[in-house]
């Protein structure tokens, strides 16, 4: 008889951002796997007992391949153990979900996903503005930077002036994900939020344009909100009243404005 898998969302980092079935879980799990950036609040909801293995990919920098992953939660599931792997926002969105359950389908084992916030929301919620708004964003694209076949970012089929774009692993060439943004019909005008450590006490805002976006440095993990969403923030805060005042202001004092929370 064998253990079950347990894929579980993590969330951008605070424990109470968690969903109830996800802290119970861990609480009750007997192996986690878990990611780079999970952090060390959620890891204390584990019992002692529990095994707690780090098998986390960061910046290129592997600490076990995709295929040592998958051995570890089968070889765990098959000595009857029920298994966490823990994965940073939700599983479902960049997290090489579908390498891990075609694994487990493979072996026979029992799995469950159980959804975390993502970066997207985490980012958008922490900053205070929407993803979608329908009188300026009628659509959303989740994308990223960084690709196994090396694609560049695309934005066939919407609206550029009407989207918003929630891009991963922006950097650290952030010049070429503003041109390939621009490519794509996104005006260099367009206001942006770069959030690094979304939603937890290191959290970092850079606000900026696409033109001026390059010239941001900002610690990873980070997230990049561009779009007319993110001239709510901009306007809030008095850095712009209109968009045709951005540049000129990014030119001077406030080029790029960066908060620290």
């Amino acid at each position: 008889m064998s253990g079950k898998v347990y894929i579980v969302g993590a969330g951008p980092g605070a424990a109470d951002l968690l969903t109830l079935r996800a802290a119970s879980l861990l609480q009750k799990a007997e192996v986690v796997l878990h990611d780079d950036l999970v952090s060390s609040e959620i890891l204390a909801l584990c019992p002692a007992s529990a095994e707690i293995i780090s098998v986390g990919k960061r910046c290129g920098q592997h600490s076990r391949s995709q295929e040592q992953i998958n051995a570890l939660m089968v070889w765990h599931a098959g000595l009857n153990k029920n298994v966490v792997r823990l994965k940073s926002g939700d599983p479902a969105v960049f997290g090489r979900l579908g390498e891990e359950l075609d694994a487990l389908r493979r072996a026979n084992i029992a799995f469950e996903i159980v959804p975390g916030i993502t970066a997207a929301s985490a980012a958008a919620a922490s900053v205070g503005i929407t993803l979608t708004d329908r009188h300026a964003a009628s659509a959303l694209m989740i994308v990223t930077a960084h690709n196994i076949r090396g694609e560049k970012l695309r934005a066939d089929g919407f609206d550029p002036q009407r989207t918003s774009f929630a891009v991963y692993m922006p950097g650290p060439d952030y010049n070429r994900t503003a041109r390939e943004l621009r490519e794509s019909g996104v005006p260099a005008e367009m206001p942006c939020v770069l959030v690094s450590h979304a939603g937890r006490s290191s959290e970092q805002r850079c606000f900026t344009t696409l033109m001026e976006l390059p010239r941001l440095k900002v610690a990873a993990p980070a997230l990049l909100i561009v779009g007319e969403v993110a001239r709510q923030h901009l306007q809030n805060t008095g850095i712009a009243d209109t968009l045709g005042d951005l540049p000129t202001l990014l030119k001077e004092e406030h080029s790029p404005r960066i908060e620290h929370i």
